[in-house]
């Protein structure tokens, strides 16, 4: 659930009588006799000034309150008992008279002119409601909406935004989870505004310095609370800076990811680069005045090296990176509801989601999409701690269309060769197994240990017919199979860059310095893209010479060629300057022309 993070209580630096004591939720019986509290009825008396720190809170969050809206009354209580702890006078509607008094006025504004109240907290959340088909239910809520804060005797009212998301089994569990964490956010806002109102500045430059002294805790409250998130600030610009200045070349890295974000690259295709999100917003827990954040919903979108991007999706937790069909148009991934099933999703190129699969055991992951679109390529394991099976699935109707257990072994990668065939890699026996006794000792020769084979499945014939197009040499082991856009050439991790030619049936092997990871073809497949020790390089295969793009503290990783060749994309990785046990994953790209001069790559 989307929850601003408050961390567990520490000594703070503002006085501890501005903590808020948690008091017994008001009860809601009867006309909904809610928000109990001391201030008793006085908006019937005659009409004068306003007191300057009273605050009438209106949300409405399906429905008021005053109206017997169990959620709104939660989401008022909490920000009340908040403004109250930091010296305003929020309005509790404990006397059946105030009630009247919200219910008949015609607005908010209206109610706290009659009430003596100086500001006016709005706001309308008309919450998205997404009910999932799991066991037992569950219902997930997305608000995204504006708040107004107004002086009774201002035209102009100050504004913000309130976004946020539950979950829960039934509808009111996940209301009131929802008002729990809007309540937070909207005094995180609030106060801020309410500080910094001409009519409260006044107070702290009048001479009135009772009443100065019984807001000086909020003005406290937000000078920390500035404090901290312009530190905050200053530590990614720092970091901004320092990626800079460490960033050797030869070829400059542009990111487009801020500072900050949680990244994941899927690949590009002609729309762009595909992108998930993971983004978080920092947040002053106002009990403890640590530095939390609030989480963002994840997204799935399309980006351009411009800054343009295209929303294909947003949720609780895409599980595992994403995958785009090479010409873009239909986008792949898996999707994680709470933890109690595990689907797996299409967004077809108009943009509408549908889920193919949706499974409370069966966990999906690592998709590929064919070329055409058709049909993805994934692993599936049967349970939590089932090994995986690799299947192919239609993109049309969710059927499968192969399906290969991994036979007491191991698959270690998958690439589509065109709209019909597979190729993948496979080890019948775990290398984990207990090796063959000794011959000497039982007299008989030692079994020839399995070696790893490249197969190719045909999934245009019926039954698809599979067999084996390479035996990969005893010590010896390749992973993250990658194909060239014609499908002739297949590039693999391991020790040596290693290229497989699918038509003449040969491997070739260069010996390029240590492990090369992440390997990937350019659209031409002349050049092949990697990583070695957390850098990104390139090898000319015709030349047979390495160039090295990147040399940096950071490390690199996934990189792939932009649709048109002329650039390579690649997630870069860090520890987060804000977060204790976060990291950081921004997207970086570099000019494929900017490389630097060749090295020769010795022979293997």
């Amino acid at each position: 659930m989307t929850t601003p993070v408050e961390p567990a209580e520490t000594e703070t630096e503002i006085p501890p009588e501005l903590v808020p004591k948690k008091r017994r939720f008001w009860p809601i019986a009867g006309a909904l006799a809610v928000l109990a509290g001391a201030a008793g009825f006085f908006g019937l008396r005659s009409l004068g000034e306003p007191e300057p720190l009273r605050v009438v809170v209106a949300v409405d969050l399906d429905g008021h309150f005053w109206d017997g809206s169990r959620a709104s009354a939660r989401l008022v209580n909490e920000l009340c008992q908040r403004l109250d702890a930091i010296g305003f006078e929020p309005v509790r509607a404990g006397d059946p008279e105030v009630l009247d008094v919200l219910r008949e006025s015609e607005s908010p504004e209206a109610a706290a002119k009659k009430l003596r109240a100086a500001f006016v907290v709005k706001a309308k959340l008309t919450p998205e409601m997404i009910e999932h088909p799991v066991e037992g239910g569950y219902f997930e809520l997305r608000a995204d909406a504006s708040f107004e804060l107004r002086h009774v005797r201002d035209e102009v009212a100050q504004s913000g935004r309130l976004v946020s998301w539950s979950g829960g089994h039934t509808k009111s569990e996940a209301f009131r989870h929802l008002a729990d964490t809007l309540a937070l956010q909207a005094f995180d806002q609030v106060v801020p505004h309410l500080i910094k109102h001409p009519a409260i500045q006044s107070i702290f430059q009048g001479n009135d310095i009772k009443l100065a002294d019984h807001v000086a805790k909020a003005k406290k409250y937000v000078e920390v609370r500035g404090g901290r998130l312009e530190d905050a600030q200053r530590a990614y610009e720092d970091l901004e800076k320092r990626r800079k200045d460490f960033d050797k070349g030869p070829a400059k890295v542009t990111y487009h990811s801020i500072i900050g974000a949680d990244d994941a690259l899927g690949g590009s295709a002609a729309p762009g680069f595909l992108v998930k999100t993971a983004d978080i917003t920092p947040f002053v827990a106002p009990r403890t005045m640590n530095l939390s954040w609030i989480t963002g919903l994840e997204t799935l979108e399309w980006r351009k090296p411009g800054g343009e991007r295209k929303l294909l999706w947003s949720g609780y937790h895409l599980f595992s990176y994403p995958a785009a069909a090479p010409d873009g148009g239909r986008v792949v991934f898996a999707e994680d509801l709470f933890g109690w099933a595990k689907t797996l999703t299409v967004v077809e190129p108009d943009g509408k989601a549908r889920r193919l699969r949706l499974d409370e055991d069966h966990r999906f992951s690592s998709p590929k999409v064919a070329p055409g679109g058709k049909a993805t390529a994934l692993y599936d394991r049967p349970c939590r701690d089932c090994p995986g099976n690799l299947i192919v699935v239609s993109l049309d109707d969710g059927k499968t269309l192969y399906e290969r257990g991994p036979e007491g072994g191991f698959f270690s990668g998958f690439a589509w060769l065109d709209p019909n065939r597979l190729a993948f890699l496979h080890k019948a026996i775990s290398q984990d197994d207990p090796p063959a006794p000794d011959a000497e000792e039982s007299g008989k020769p030692a079994p020839k240990p399995p070696h790893q084979i490249l197969y190719v499945a045909d999934l245009g014939a019926s039954p698809p017919a599979v067999k084996p197009l390479y035996e990969v040499p005893e010590y010896t082991r390749f992973s993250a199979l990658e194909a060239s856009r014609n499908g002739k050439k297949l590039v693999m991790e391991g020790t040596n860059l290693s290229i497989f030619d699918v038509e003449a049936g040969k491997l070739q092997r260069f010996a390029i310095g240590s492990v090369s990871e992440n390997p990937s073809f350019s659209p031409d497949g002349k050049l092949v893209t990697f990583t070695q020790a957390g850098d990104v390089y390139l090898f000319d295969i015709e030349q047979q010479a390495v160039r090295r793009f990147t040399q940096n503290p950071w490390r690199e990783r996934y990189p792939v060629f932009s649709e048109d060749g002329t650039r390579i994309y690649f997630e870069s990785l860090g520890d987060d300057p804000n977060y204790e046990r976060r990291s950081m994953s921004l997207i970086g790209s570099v000019a494929v022309k900017d490389a630097g001069p060749p090295e020769p790559a010795p022979a293997p």
